[in-house]
């Protein structure tokens, strides 16, 4: 199906047209809850995705796939590779827009595009006294048919184990750095300060994130139940009343031997773009 799509990354907005406005929306890829667990409680991803905690985590290879905005349109996607040894971790994203058409200056369609975005990411985590820091850099690279451009993010974290009885905090700057340009149009990245907490309770785990970006907030919460090591049923809910983005989100990962296979659902209505989205994520413990 042949589309007009200019909804771009979160379904924040209807773009108008492609260039600098797609360039700055483009950015918001940086924001995604990458994987299936972290999206099925609420997008709360420090826990997964902090560097600081390499150190903690065990060795794995891990992908993800994931339909985007599947209410809306058929042929948007992004598929997430991830790899975590010791200290170190890289990763990759790759996100397509869909088939676009293109028009001539009379309206007229001369044919079609496929914009692509890309981000590559390297992490290391160290340990300074009592203190677990991370630190992440990112290369994010946009093809939008006529133009590309390229920026250079960075991220630092640290993770707080047990700061109150077996509340574990973690707190990280997200996403500053050089952003992409486009001729004379510097773009805007999405930077937030992001603080998360988790407690354990017998089987269940409770997790909550606040994302403070420059001119909006965001909240995240969920919680998981852990049957016996193999099974973890899941729940949340997501907050950016900026962007009327509010929705339940639900989940479940399955463990068998070295392999854990998840999948998450957002529910929403047909005025959500997020509604029907389902990522699915394999992890493999090396």
């Amino acid at each position: 199906m042949k589309k007009n799509k200019f909804w771009i990354l979160f379904g924040l907005a209807i773009l108008l047209s492609l260039g600098s406005q797609l360039l700055a929306q483009a950015n918001r890829i940086l924001t995604i809850a990458p994987t299936a667990q972290a999206s099925s409680i609420g997008n709360v991803m420090l826990p997964m995705m902090n560097p600081a905690r390499n150190l903690y985590n065990k060795d794995k290879f891990s992908f993800s796939r994931v339909n985007w905005m599947t209410n809306i349109v058929n042929d948007m996607s992004y598929n997430f590779i991830d790899f975590d040894r010791g200290p170190f971790g890289v990763n990759v994203m790759f996100f397509n827009y869909g088939e676009q058409n293109q028009a001539d200056e009379y309206g007229i369609i001369q044919g079609q595009f496929t914009p692509l975005s890309a981000v590559y990411g390297f992490n290391y985590a160290r340990k300074i006294d009592k203190y677990n820091l991370g630190f992440d850099t990112k290369i994010i690279t946009h093809n939008l048919h006529t133009q590309t451009a390229t920026g250079f993010i960075f991220s630092a974290g640290g993770y707080f184990p047990k700061v109150y009885k077996d509340l574990d905090v973690d707190v990280m700057i997200q996403n500053f750095g050089l952003a992409p340009k486009f001729g004379g149009y510097k773009s805007e990245l999405p930077t937030s300060l992001n603080i998360s907490m988790t407690y354990p309770y017998k089987e269940w785990m409770f997790y909550e994130q606040y994302n403070i970006f420059k001119k909006f907030h965001t909240w995240g919460g969920g919680v998981a139940y852990n049957y016996k090591d193999m099974l973890w049923g899941k729940l949340g809910y997501y907050l950016d009343n900026t962007h009327k983005l509010n929705y339940p989100t639900f989940g479940l990962d399955f463990k068998y031997d070295k392999y854990l296979i998840g999948m998450s659902y957002i529910y929403g209505d047909e005025t959500l773009p997020l509604s029907n989205t389902i990522r699915l994520t394999i992890n493999l413990e090396l």
